[in-house]
């Protein structure tokens, strides 16, 4: 039956001249704006999360299915190939190339709800949070639940088959896809949601239905290939293509749609997919249980699996040793071995009754292996004690990862076996580590579905390394597809790491098969070459990444990409992955350089990418630290950066000056804007824009961007309060007649006494003000250093890279607030996350901002009446550092009933001052933003004064403190006068 169907065309290859011309016609047909050819950009493009590198000699940003369609063309013109990348946290090495490498805009993130929520058409820009996000006000999910869903798209989501913890088989891409659109290796479309899309496209690709259809009829009419692929896909099965279809449809659309899931870029692009989604079960518990044999662990999840079970994690005892520090909070064990398991338990349900009929069921099996149980944390339904239980597991991989020596890279393997061999699997993996010496290997994994993860440290620095490496992998492949029939890539991607293992899994027919649908899909071989079907056995050996050390702050880094969704230059120049990436090649040429091993023509590299690291690198970093907050090894780039910027500060006698003279430098900030205001006023916006674009040429930027949204100055929280020679505080005007006996120390940021409140606002009044108001709603007294003028946090200072005058004005104002709180009588607040976290960083100081001492002390005093407007929130990147932005979030949502946090927008990136001398970093981080105002919306708050001077300029909204609105949504408790908003 399969005599003519795997007779393949051999490809031509692209040549250079091919290439050259390629380009040209690019340039004649895109806007340079989406065409990255720089040395510096490419080389950052050319990491993802595997261990693998390629530098792509041309990177296109493309905006628009139009632009995706034209180049695809082009591509088949002149032969040459193309790749595709979502958020490039694939770890096999599909998503990077040597030739041309397409990424997306922020552009492709459209998310559709339909049939209130039970369909979702999705862009494959979207992170997968993202699309979560918007469907629980349906209370439904994606199926798909990788533990990278905060930092992958959907493209690559659905091109990789991803599942994750709980999604299991049944609710990945391939199962719960309903719908996709998709654009062929020959420029075609098919949207299978429409049926005249369907029926032109069969007119206009004859020769791919013919053969998909030979393709399905073959395998659905031969017994052994049948049985064979429904027994390999009752296991998770990432591994080549999803030839199950060919089993499961008849439809050759119905074909089409589902091997393009897991198809890695190397069949077409999915321009958009649409899931049915998946009811999220409220009620849910989570128990932890470690037992003393690994066999009896694996006995009790075949137990299990057949309960309701939502999800169960399996950690050998290595694993669980890698996380000590949070086992502790709920179990006390001593040191484990390798034979030891510890069993991670979720079990969730639509009903508390429900809940507790599928425990006592679950408990039961588990006494019944009382006699081998260790250690054990009950089943608790405490949302933190759940989140801290999950952080264990979480914790591993990045654990191995902080731990590794510098200079190795972490792997993380992923297979999947037979649930009957779970135990025997493990005990042979355990045997092999021991053989080839990777003594740091753990393993954990979803038991459920029989798929662990095995991760271990390797370099890549020799020969010697690499061999071990090579023969390692040649004898765990064997085991898991041969010995166990099991799966060599469960729900990771084949890539370019196991795309030499295909055949040896799957059989020669079974890989022909395979062959014949790359070769119908794409006959040029255009699409992601090399992977998945790679004819050189040592395929996964080449272009192997090595991590040189380079800086002590970013040497633990592995490059999976985690950090760049939140990262406000993503879209501008750098992430902190590619920062990373970068500074370490200019650290390893830097090494070589001295050497005497680089040729001139590197030499010249070498100075170029050096040059070039000061803006992209360097200049363009908002160094917020919100990176730290998603890397799984907790590296901080913006420190980083901090780093670099101290071993560059030139302006040392200027900033000592400002620290010195505080006071005055805001003072005549202040005026300058009052000043500035008036000139606006004469001039016109622009032709005051024209006269500060040409002085900030003038003066080598060293004269900010004027931007329409600038305030005027504020007016001077002095004129507020009543002087009184015999305190060392200063109290409010409204409350100096008042006795209060609670009290708090207040201090406003250094960016509200210089700016006034935004001018399209409808309250205008101080933020000091505004706070009095609620503050004798509250019945608080408001103190005030007098010393208020010259305390600032220290993160100007900070910003530059001058630790030292950072940490000598920190201090200023850590002595000011203790002798205003008489000691820390009262408690201590500032108006501005940044403040409030810079001084947690610097002096581990108490002092809490605004948003968390408005929740805990003023809100329960305060009668609050909802207002029905929508609210934009921004929460800042310093408010996600201090707690989540949860006191933020929550006191918005206790204010507002309808409360919009817009997508893909983290940091916004005017970061201190460099809103105003780099504006462009602040537009591109808010680039989303507008497009997610709804149109009944007249305001948005957040709580911080200079990101709300950005967010006003780049969303058409005032955007001011959160005290503002709960100024008027509240009255005193028993109050019966309210004029607050409708």
């Amino acid at each position: 039956m399969l005599c003519n169907i795997g007779i393949e065309k051999v490809p031509k290859k692209m040549t250079g001249n091919s290439f050259t011309v390629f380009v040209s016609a690019i340039e004649a047909m895109l806007d340079e704006s989406v065409i990255i050819s720089d040395k510096l950009q490419r080389y950052a493009f050319g990491t993802d999360a595997s261990f693998y590198r390629l530098v792509p000699k041309l990177v296109l940003k493309l905006q628009n299915e139009n632009q995706l369609i034209a180049v695809i063309k082009l591509a088949n013109q002149y032969l040459v190939p193309i790749t595709f990348r979502a958020a490039g946290t694939s770890l096999s090495g599909q998503a990077i190339t040597d030739s041309v490498l397409i990424i997306l805009s922020h552009e492709w993130n459209q998310i559709n709800i339909l049939e209130k929520g039970k369909k979702v058409k999705l862009q494959p820009g979207v992170i997968g949070a993202h699309a979560n996000r918007s469907l629980a006000s349906y209370g439904r999910k994606i199926g798909p639940d990788p533990a990278s869903i905060n930092s992958c798209k959907i493209g690559g989501i659905a091109a990789n088959n991803s599942s994750g913890m709980c999604c299991g088989v049944k609710n990945n891409s391939y199962h719960t896809l309903a719908d996709m659109r998709i654009v062929m290796a020959n420029g075609s479309v098919l949207d299978t949601a429409n049926l005249l899309s369907r029926q032109q496209f069969i007119g206009n690709n004859s020769e791919l239905i013919e053969q998909v259809s030979d393709l399905a009829n073959s395998v659905q009419q031969d017994p052994e290939l049948s049985a064979k692929i429904a027994h390999k896909y009752r296991l998770k099965n990432t591994m080549g293509y999803g030839v199950n279809a060919l089993l499961e449809f008849s439809d050759p659309i119905d074909i089409i749609s589902h091997l393009m899931i897991g198809s890695e870029g190397t069949l077409g692009f999915i321009s958009d997919i649409t899931y049915h989604t998946i009811a999220v079960e409220p009620f849910s518990a989570v128990g932890l249980y470690v037992f003393d044999d690994i066999q009896i662990a694996c006995e009790l999840v075949r137990k299990l699996a057949d309960e309701s079970v939502s999800a169960i994690e399996l950690m050998d005892g290595t694993a669980l040793n890698s996380v000590t520090d949070k086992l502790q909070d709920f179990i006390a064990v001593e040191q484990l071995s390798s034979r030891h398991a510890g069993l991670l338990i979720e079990v969730s349900s639509k009903t508390a009754s429900e809940l507790k009929s599928k425990l006592l069921n679950i408990e039961r099996h588990i006494n019944n292996c009382d006699a081998y149980l260790i250690a054990a944390k009950a089943f608790t339904q405490n949302t933190d004690e759940i989140e801290r239980l999950w952080g264990i597991r979480k914790g591993m991989f990045p654990a191995v990862g902080a731990a590794r020596e510098a200079g190795t890279t972490v792997i993380i393997e992923d297979v999947a076996l037979p649930l009957e061999e779970l135990a025997n699997g493990v005990n042979k993996l355990h045997q092999l580590f021991h053989r080839y010496g990777y003594h740091d290997a753990i393993i954990f994994g979803h038991a459920l579905d029989g798929n662990l993860h095995f991760v271990f440290t390797q370099s890549f620095e020799d020969e010697a390394e690499v061999n071990r490496y090579s023969q390692f992998m040649g004898v765990v492949s064997r085991l898991i597809a041969i010995e166990f029939e099991g799966s060599l890539k469960a729900e990771h991607g084949t890539g370019r790491n196991m795309a030499p293992f295909v055949e040896m899994e799957w059989g020669e027919n079974i890989y022909q098969i395979m062959r014949s649908i790359k070769t119908a899909f794409d006959p040029l071989n255009i699409l992601n070459p090399g992977v998945i079907i790679n004819d050189n056995a040592n395929a996964h050996l080449l272009d192997l990444k090595t991590l040189p050390k380079s800086h002590y702050i970013i040497d633990k880094c592995i490059e999976c990409g985690f950090c760049e969704s939140v990262c406000p230059s993503k879209n501008y120049t750098l992430t902190p992955r590619q920062r990373i990436a970068v500074w370490r090649n200019i650290a390893d040429l830097k090494q070589r350089n001295k050497q005497g091993l680089l040729t001139p023509e590197e030499i010249a590299d070498y100075q170029e990418l050096l040059k070039s690291y000061q803006f992209y690198g360097i200049d363009s970093c908002a160094a917020t630290g919100l990176c730290a907050q998603q890397c799984p090894v907790g590296i901080d780039t913006g420190q980083f950066i901090h780093a670099l910027r101290e071993q560059n500060n030139h302006s040392q006698a200027i900033q000592q000056l400002s620290a010195t003279h505080f006071a005055k430098f805001v003072w005549a900030a202040n005026k300058g804007l009052k000043l500035l205001a008036s000139t606006v006023g004469v001039m016109g916006a622009k032709n005051t824009k024209i006269l500060f674009t040409g002085l900030n040429k003038l003066s080598f930027k060293k004269i900010p961007m004027w931007q329409s949204s600038w305030p005027s100055g504020a007016d001077s929280a002095n004129n507020l309060v009543v002087h009184n020679p015999t305190r060392s505080t200063l109290i409010l005007d409204t409350q100096a007649n008042q006795q209060y006996t609670k009290k708090v120390v207040f201090v406003t940021s250094c960016a509200n006494r210089v700016f006034s409140a935004d001018q399209k606002a409808v309250d205008k009044r101080s933020i000091s003000t505004v706070l009095a108001s609620v503050l004798d709603k509250a019945k608080i007294e408001l103190i005030i250093p007098k010393s208020v003028d010259n305390l600032c946090c220290g993160k100007p200072w900070l910003s530059k890279g001058n630790q030292t005058l950072a940490e000598q004005k920190a201090q200023e104002f850590i002595d000011a607030v203790d002798m205003a709180s008489e000691g820390g009588r009262w408690p201590v607040v500032t108006d501005a996350s940044p403040c409030a976290l810079t001084l947690s960083q610097l002096k581990q100081a108490d002092v809490m901002e605004l948003s968390e001492y408005l929740l805990s002390y003023v809100v329960p005093q305060l009668t609050i009446t909802k207002t029905s407007d929508p609210i934009m929130l921004h929460q800042t990147c310093s408010s996600i550092q201090l707690d989540g932005a949860k006191a933020l979030t929550t006191l918005a949502q206790q204010c507002s009933e309808k409360v919009i946090i817009p997508n893909d927008i983290a940091c916004c990136g005017f970061a201190g001052d460099k809103g105003f001398f780099l504006p462009a970093l602040n537009k591109s981080a808010l680039m989303p933003l507008k497009e997610q105002v709804p149109a009944d919306c007249q305001r948005g708050i957040s709580n911080s004064r200079t990101c709300e001077i950005g967010l006003s300029q780049h969303s058409g909204l005032p955007y001011q403190s959160i005290v503002y609105l709960l100024d008027q949504v509240s009255v005193s408790k028993g109050s019966h006068d309210f004029d607050g908003l409708s």
